[in-house]
C-alpha cells in the first residue's frame, strides 16, 4: 500500500505534482520527508519536475533536483523537463536543469531536441543559451527537419538569424528533400527568404518531386495552411496555441508569393526548372490561379507554352482549374489555344470536359477550334456530350462544332451520350442535326450502345427519334442482341414492343445459339463496350495536371 504522501487521483497526479504546480516548496519538502516518490508519474508519465518546469517554478524544481529527481525523465511523448521548459520559455528552469545534468540533445518520440522546441516557439534567450552550451543546430527529427526548418515553419526570422550565425546548415534537407528555403517560400515570408539566400541557400534546390522554391512560391502558400492547422508539427504543443501562433504570424507577415518570387528571381531562380511532371513555375502559378507570380515570370520571358511531360501547357492547367484571369493573361502573352497534350487534347477539350464555361468562351474568342481532334479523333463536343454538359455542348455547337463528327473508331457525340444516358444533351445534338443512325466502323448505332449499357431513357428517346430497332452491325448484331447479351430485360421488352425481331441471327458461324434470346450464353463479349470506351474518351489528361 502506498504512503498517503503518494496517493493519486484518476489522472495520476500525486500530492507532490500538486505542490509543484502551485510552487509550494514547504509542502513539497514535507511530502518528500514522508517518503513521497520524487519521480512519481501521471498517466502521461509526467513527473513533478515536468510540472515545475511547465509552470516555471525554479524553487520547487531545485528542491526536486536536490532530492535526486531525474532531469531526463521522459513523458509519454518523449518530452523531458527541459523540452517543456523550452516550450514554455522558462529560461531560469532551463539553466537549472542543465546545471543538474539534463541532456541538451535529448529527443522526443518524433526526434525533437530542446533546440527544435525553442526554435519553433521563438524563445530567443533559450535558443542562445542552448547554442552557448553546444546544442547541435543540425540534429534532424524523424522527418529530417532541423531547428532551422521548424523556425522557418513558424516564421521565426530572428531565430533563423541566430541559428545561421551559429553554423546551422542553410540547405539542410528534410525527408522529402525540402530545405528551409522551400518552407519559407511556401509561407510567403520574404524576410526569411532573403535571409536564407544571403547565407548561401541554393535558389534552385529541388524537393523530391523536383519543386524549386520558385515553383512553390507560385502555389501561394495555401497547402501550408492546411498542413499546419491539420497537423501538430510538434509533440504536445496545444493545437489551439499552434493555430493562434500561426495566424498571428500569418497576419504579421501575410503570404506574399509575388514578392518571394521576385527575390528568388533576383537571385537567379530558373524560369524553366521542371517538377517530376515537367511543370515550370508558370504551370504552378496557373494551377493555383496566382496572377501576380504569373505576371512576374512572364515579364521575365518565361516560356508561355512550356509543355509538361504529358504535353500540357500552362493554358491547359489554367483551363482545368477554371482560372480565367490567368488564362486571359496567358492568351494575351501569346499562349496558343491550339496547343495539344500528348493525347491531342487542347485546352478547349479540358474546358469542355470540366464544364468551364467562361474559360471555353474565352478560348473560342481567341480562336480555339471547336472541331479540334484528339489523337483518337475526339472533339470537345464528344467530351461535353459524354459528361452531359448541356450549356457547354450548346456553346460548342454555336461555334460550328460538328454534331456528326466521327472519332477514328467511328463514335459520334451521340454515341457517347447513349453510353452515359445523357438524354438532355442528346436532344440538343439531334435538334442540331445529329444523325440517329450514325454508325461506327464496326456498324454500331447509338441505339446499339444504349441497349448494351442498359440505358432505358436513351433507348426510348432514340426510338422516338426514329432509331432503327432492326439495325445490324457488320457481323449482324442488332440492339436486341446487345440488350440480351447483357441481360437488360427492360430493354429487351422495350425493343420487342417496338418490332425488334426475336429470331434475327448474326453472321457469326461459331455460335451454337445465334438468336438474340440465346446470346447470353456466348463465351466472349460483343465489342461495343470496348468501342464505346475506346482509348481517348476517358484518357485523364486532368490527372496529369492534379
Amino acid at each position: 500500500m502506498k504512503p498517503l504522501a503518494q496517493s493519486v487521483v484518476g489522472n495520476g497526479l500525486a500530492p507532490l505534482h500538486m505542490a509543484s504546480q502551485g510552487d509550494h516548496v514547504d509542502a513539497a519538502r514535507i511530502l518528500l520527508y514522508h517518503r513521497a516518490s520524487v519521480d512519481e508519474v501521471t498517466v502521461d508519465y509526467l513527473t513533478a519536475l515536468h510540472v515545475a518546469a511547465h509552470c516555471g517554478h525554479v524553487r520547487v524544481a531545485k528542491l526536486l533536483l536536490d532530492r535526486k529527481a531525474d532531469p531526463n525523465a521522459r513523458a509519454l511523448n518523449g518530452f523531458t523537463p527541459l523540452h517543456i521548459a523550452c516550450k514554455k520559455n522558462r529560461i531560469k528552469v532551463v539553466e537549472l536543469l542543465l546545471k543538474h545534468g539534463a541532456s541538451i540533445e535529448a529527443t522526443t518520440e518524433s526526434g525533437l531536441t530542446p533546440l527544435h522546441v525553442a526554435s519553433f516557439m521563438g524563445c530567443m534567450n533559450i535558443v542562445i543559451y542552448l547554442l552557448q552550451h553546444e546544442a547541435n543546430p543540425d540534429v534532424p527529427t524523424v522527418r529530417g527537419e532541423t531547428p532551422l526548418h521548424l523556425a522557418a515553419r513558424a516564421n521565426q526570422t530572428d531565430i533563423i538569424r541566430i541559428l545561421l550565425r551559429n553554423g546551422a546548415q542553410v540547405d539542410a534537407r528534410a525527408r522529402e528533400q525540402q530545405t528551409p528555403l522551400h518552407i519559407a517560400s511556401r509561407l510567403g515570408n520574404v524576410d526569411i527568404v532573403m535571409l536564407l539566400l544571403q547565407h548561401g541557400a541554393a535558389v534552385d534546390s529541388t524537393t523530391k518531386d523536383l519543386y524549386t522554391a520558385l515553383h512553390i512560391a507560385g502555389k501561394e502558400g495555401q497547402e501550408e495552411v492546411k498542413y499546419l492547422v491539420g497537423r501538430r508539427i510538434m509533440d504536445h504543443i496545444d493545437t489551439v496555441h499552434l493555430i493562434e501562433r500561426f495566424w498571428r504570424k500569418r497576419q504579421e507577415s501575410l503570404a506574399r508569393p509575388a514578392m518571394v518570387a521576385a527575390v528568388l528571381l533576383e537571385h537567379g531562380a530558373s524560369l524553366t526548372a521542371t517538377t517530376k511532371k515537367g511543370f515550370t513555375p508558370l504551370h504552378l502559378a496557373a494551377k493555383y490561379g496566382n496572377m501576380k507570380v504569373a505576371k512576374l515570370v512572364l515579364q521575365r520571358d518565361a516560356p508561355v507554352d512550356a509543355q509538361g511531360k504529358n504535353g500540357v501547357t500552362p493554358l491547359h492547367v489554367a483551363s482545368h482549374y477554371d482560372h480565367q484571369n490567368v488564362a486571359l493573361l496567358l492568351l494575351d502573352k501569346g499562349a496558343s489555344p491550339h496547343a495539344t497534350a500528348k493525347n491531342g487534347h487542347t485546352p478547349l477539350h479540358i474546358a469542355a470536359r470540366k464544364n468551364q464555361m467562361d474559360i471555353a468562351t474565352t478560348l473560342l474568342e481567341y480562336g480555339a477550334k471547336a472541331n479540334a481532334e484528339s489523337k483518337a479523333g475526339f472533339t470537345p463536343l464528344h467530351l461535353s456530350s459524354q459528361e452531359g454538359h448541356t450549356d457547354m455542348s450548346t456553346l460548342l455547337i454555336e461555334h460550328q462544332a460538328d454534331t456528326n463528327h466521327k472519332a477514328k473508331n467511328g463514335l459520334t457525340p451521340l454515341h457517347l451520350c447513349a453510353q452515359e444516358d445523357r438524354v438532355n444533351v442528346a436532344a440538343i445534338l439531334v435538334k442540331n442535326g445529329a444523325q440517329v443512325e450514325s454508325i461506327t466502323k464496326a456498324g454500331y448505332t447509338p441505339l446499339h450502345v444504349a441497349s448494351h449499357f442498359g440505358q432505358g431513357n436513351m433507348v426510348r428517346f432514340l426510338l422516338q427519334q426514329g432509331g432503327d430497332v432492326k439495325a445490324s452491325t457488320n457481323i449482324g448484331y442488332t440492339p436486341l442482341h446487345q440488350a440480351s447479351q447483357q441481360g437488360h430485360t427492360t430493354i429487351v421488352n422495350l425493343l420487342l414492343e417496338n418490332a425488334a425481331q426475336p429470331n434475327s441471327v448474326t453472321s457469326e458461324v461459331t455460335l451454337s445459339v445465334t438468336g438474340p434470346c440465346g446470346i447470353n450464353r456466348r463465351v466472349h463479349q460483343v465489342p461495343v463496350g470496348a468501342a464505346a470506351r475506346a482509348q481517348g474518351t476517358r484518357f485523364d489528361v486532368c490527372a496529369e495536371i492534379d
